[in-house]
């Protein structure tokens, strides 16, 4: 099962299978789901902030106006 696989072996299968991934994974992302998800890794936070810079400075205002830091 692919629960027990490495990240090298999912890549290694996707690749030699010709499917289409998800162009952010080739920009850096480790995983996908919100641009901003709560459980994503900083590494993650920032490359979503250098791939959407319009999306970050919406989220830092809004946080900003709730008082959050």
């Amino acid at each position: 099962p692919i629960l027990h696989w490495t990240e090298a072996e999912v890549w290694a299968r996707i690749k030699a299978s010709g499917v289409r991934y998800h162009w952010a994974y080739d920009k850096g992302m480790k995983r996908l789901s919100c641009s901003f998800c709560v459980l994503a890794s900083r590494e993650d936070l920032e490359c979503a902030a250098r791939l959407r810079p319009d999306l970050a400075a919406e989220y830092v205002a809004l946080e900003a106006e709730m008082g959050h830091r």
